[in-house]
């Protein structure tokens, strides 16, 4: 088998690993909130698509792309993930194009100069070196193809139903579509970028900032006065490049280059009239942290290399190789910068607009296969030195497989599990309601809440407590257990207005992290209640606080006494402190079996968290409830409940009282 066609099996293989690590684990994780919100969206009609995305933050066409994709694949996570996968296949196939869509240099004469087509070049020698520029051309192609293929930012977005995969096949393939018609092929190119650029402007309002990129590529590749391409790739350095575009010679041929470009950038903007207004009104910056030049570049650069399922301190020699990969890229003269245009004028889009916190990354979609493109053009160097590209190219794909190992594998980085939130409230039953507090909840977690508990997502307005405390009040008055999803909550709800009410007028049970929700369960007792079923019972301990303050437990009260598995016992406390503790303490409650095992627990610092001990006044009363939830399963007996204090960053380090380390405040019967 010759070496091209090697080159060309070794370029199937990659594209089949391509599809393989997109379409693994493709339907495993549930949907988080902007996937629900994907799909439920595309069960709409197109006008109400149409309709819906004109308030929404993204413009319709991933939607309407959707809506006949799930016909045909199905409304199963791996159908609708299934359209970013093969969205992500072929912006890898399209790397491939554009690792070649720029022929290696030809060998230039003696003097200096390109050596001219025709002439007293032989056939035989023009063919020997036609042949030469596509072997080099696959030489590049298919270590670029293999970064793109295992990319962890590609792959990642592949398998999420959202627009970003289809952002970047449309921003790649319009890049490489631009090059064709450059170099003076057909109209039909033309037309297809005019159809390409008006699609990517329907996809994400981020687009222009490709179409700014391409105006550059223009520019830098204008033809000669013969309307020729101008002479360029491998043989002509950055230095000899970027000195050639800035210097200003602008032949007739180049000027009108750039005019017939802005033609076609004015007729893909013809097609996105109609939704121009829309655009407008969304455009602008964006909320978040904003970092500096320097930290953003690093942060950005990271991410586009190795992704988000990884630690900042995991493969930074991946990200080193990946540095090095890139300038080696350079020496490819011309090819280089086109990817470099694509690359720096998003990123530099991004800062100005001040959408620099990693939040916004994903609108760097655009530039991921092209710094893919940079790196693999690191194999244009002269065979003797390839070894380096080599073991860089190895580095950076060890590093790619330790992210990708995380985004399969690791817990740690799974998306929230609404499915299982969803299953575990319908099995536990009872009467029981939903609140969602924060945006997008409602369509992900309806996708898997079909019936059963009634679901409230608060607030409905404004997060203000002449609103939201009357609904909270309703809601809890018929319900006997709250689930309670927390989920943004800083942009929805700033103030902490719902959790406050919650935990001052219900019983914290559990609290566990679901992914980047946050799942707390709140059981509704009589004992906040005017009409409490049973009086509190004086207090009067003293716990000795690190500091030498006193905190007294002044009252207490315990319902019910007799409790089956499953069900919450609530506990009121009131404390105060003889002097403002320095130190945050938390509370625990400790259920004993009579053999003193641990059977139940609940921890947690006053108030479900809203009245830290370092926020409590001299001599205040701090009313503090907890619910202790019985695990299902325990068998019936007498148990203990006691409770204690201990040192918020030293968990070891409890507080004395009554010469133990806890108290004890009831026997809990559990029955049948």
């Amino acid at each position: 088998m010759t070496r091209r066609r090697w080159q060309l099996a070794a370029l199937v293989g990659v594209l089949l690993l391509a599809y393989g690590l997109r379409v693994h684990r493709l339907g495993a994780q549930s949907f988080w909130n902007d996937e629900g919100n994907s799909a439920r969206l595309s069960e709409r009609s197109l006008a109400a698509i149409v309709e819906g995305t004109a308030a929404d933050i993204h413009p319709p066409l991933y939607y309407v792309l959707l809506r006949g994709w799930r016909e045909l694949a199905g409304d199963t996570e791996f159908g609708l993930r299934a359209l970013s996968a093969y969205a992500g296949l072929l912006t890898v196939a399209v790397v491939a194009a554009l690792a070649k869509a720029t022929p290696v240099a030809r060998r230039p004469t003696a003097d200096g100069r390109p050596r001219p087509e025709g002439g007293s070049e032989s056939v035989g020698r023009r063919v020997s070196r036609r042949r030469s520029a596509v072997s080099g051309g696959l030489a590049a192609v298919v270590p670029a193809v293999l970064l793109a293929a295992t990319a962890p930012v590609l792959v990642y977005y592949s398998q999420e139903t959202r627009m970003y995969a289809l952002l970047a096949l449309l921003a790649a393939a319009s890049t490489w579509v631009l090059l064709n018609w450059l170099s003076g092929a057909g109209g039909q190119w033309a037309a297809a970028y005019v159809l390409l650029v008006a699609a990517g402007l329907y996809t994400h309002y981020f687009f222009p900032a490709v179409v700014a990129a391409h105006g550059l590529v223009v520019i830098v590749r204008r033809p000669t006065a013969d309307g020729r391409p101008q002479p360029g790739g491998s043989s002509e350095s950055v230095g000899q490049w970027g000195s050639r575009a800035v210097s200003g010679r602008r032949s007739s041929g180049g000027r009108l280059a750039v005019v017939h470009w802005l033609l076609l950038a004015a007729a893909a903007a013809l097609l996105y009239l109609p939704w121009l207004p829309i655009f407008l009104r969304q455009v602008g910056g964006r909320e978040g942290q904003r970092a500096g030049p320097l930290a953003f570049l690093g942060d950005s650069g990271r991410w586009l290399v190795l992704g988000q399922t990884i630690s900042r301190e995991e493969a930074v020699w991946a990200l080193v190789a990946a540095g090095l990969l890139c300038l080696l890229g350079l020496f490819a003269g011309r090819r280089a910068l086109v990817a470099v245009t694509q690359i720096a004028a998003p990123l530099g889009l991004m800062f100005i607009v001040g959408a620099t916190d990693p939040a916004f990354f994903k609108f760097l979609l655009v530039a991921a296969p092209f710094v893919c493109l940079l790196m693999g053009l690191a194999w244009v160097l002269p065979r003797r030195w390839l070894w380096l590209p080599g073991v860089l190219t190895a580095l950076v794909l060890a590093g790619s497989a330790v992210s990708l190992r995380h985004l399969y594998a690791d817990p740690a980085y799974a998306r929230a599990d609404y499915r299982a939130m969803a299953a575990r409230i319908a099995a536990e039953g009872g009467n029981v309601g939903v609140i969602l507090v924060a945006p997008n909840q409602w369509e992900v977690f309806t996708y898997y809440h079909h019936n059963g508990a009634p679901v409230y997502p608060l607030p409905t307005g404004q997060p203000d407590p002449a609103i939201v405390e009357p609904e909270l009040t309703r809601i809890a008055a018929t319900h006997e257990r709250l689930y309670v999803l927390y989920w943004g909550e800083g942009q929805r709800d700033p103030d902490g207005v719902i959790e406050r009410w919650l935990d001052a007028n219900t019983f914290k049970a559990s609290e566990e992290w679901v992914g980047d929700v946050r799942l707390v369960v709140y059981a509704v007792s009589p004992l906040a209640g005017e009409a409490a079923p049973v009086a509190p019972t004086p207090g009067g301990a003293v716990f000795a606080g690190l500091d030498g303050e006193a905190i007294t437990l002044r009252e207490f009260t315990v319902w019910p006494l007799a409790a089956r598995p499953g069900d919450v016992v609530g506990v009121r406390l009131v404390w105060s402190a003889d002097v403002a503790p320095a130190r945050p303490y938390k509370v625990f409650l400790h259920l004993l079996a009579a053999d003193g095992q641990l059977v139940a627990q609940r921890d947690g610092e006053p108030g479900g968290g809203s009245r830290p001990t370092t926020g409590w006044a001299a001599g205040e009363a701090v009313i503090d409830n907890h619910g202790l939830l019985l695990p299902a399963g325990l068998p019936p007996g007498e148990y203990v409940l006691q409770v204690g204090l201990y040192d918020a960053f030293d968990p070891a380090t409890r507080l004395a009282v009554a010469g133990g380390d806890s108290l004890l405040l009831a026997v809990i019967t559990v029955i049948e």
